[in-house]
């Protein structure tokens, strides 16, 4: 596997900080590869598993919001900034998210920024309901 350069990972934590939680957000994931010379990168808020009471196995999403004059200003430039409103095929592992192309510290960039994580990612956090406590899982 790719290891990330420190470049990536001060963008990915200064982006982490752009992310507004509405409430107590769960740990942050981050996501990314090289293809064709471009980082894609994409990052999202984990789900919370509630453990106990009626609502026991439950996953829960983050709610927050996204400064987006802050993360494109974290970019020298950008190429392109759109935003997908719902997810658009049954493999569209990303679904609804914000796309931020361009160039950052002299590399290409394709960030994405989802508004819930892939269904393949286990929660990041457990909400026990009879403690009350979190847990972080990741």
């Amino acid at each position: 596997m790719l290891s990330l350069p420190e470049w990536l990972k001060q963008l990915a934590d200064a982006v982490a900080l752009r992310i507004l939680p509405v409430d107590v957000l769960a740990p942050v994931g981050c996501h990314y590869c090289l293809v064709d010379g471009t980082w894609e990168v994409a990052l999202f808020a984990a789900s919370t598993q509630i453990v106990g009471g009626e609502k026991d196995g439950r996953l829960r999403l983050s709610r927050f919001t996204l400064d987006l004059n802050a993360v494109t200003s974290l970019f020298t430039e950008v190429t392109n900034l759109t935003w997908q409103a719902h997810t658009i095929a049954n493999d569209d592992e990303l679904g609804p998210h914000v796309s931020i192309e361009g160039t950052c510290a002299g590399h290409s960039v394709w960030l994405r920024i989802l508004s819930r994580p892939p269904r393949r990612f286990a929660p990041g956090r457990r909400a026990i309901v009879y403690e009350p406590a979190w847990e972080e899982t990741w």
